[in-house]
């Protein structure tokens, strides 16, 4: 019971967001930059000793590259609508939506 209850949720929360416009990356809590996405492009961030790359292809936002050592950031998967972000908490970078009609002001993947 709640299995359902959680993919109940889960599928209600998300389904009342439309999809964002714009991609803002933070690093250690500064803005990096601000994307749009209707281009395709990859952004590489920068700071310190590490790495991080952002892949924007089809309105769609990934994490296609980090050095951290969990990976988790990558393994979120796609985000497109607005709300939503991507945490790498070891490199302290955040990518978030805007854009569009949310309900919500975050939600993480």
């Amino acid at each position: 019971a709640l299995i359902i209850i959680g993919i109940a949720m889960s599928y209600i929360l998300s389904f009342g967001q439309d999809t964002g416009s714009e991609l803002i990356i933070s690093c250690d809590g500064e803005k990096f930059g601000s994307y749009s996405l209707y281009e395709d492009k990859e952004i590489e961030v920068k700071q310190n000793d590490h790495i991080n790359k952002v892949t924007i292809k089809d309105s769609t936002v990934s994490m296609s590259f980090s050095d951290c050592h969990g990976q988790d950031c990558i393994h979120q998967g796609e985000i497109t609508k607005s709300g939503e972000a991507i945490i790498c908490l070891p490199n302290k970078v955040v990518l978030e939506i805007t854009g569009g009609d949310s309900k919500y002001d975050t939600l993480s993947k």
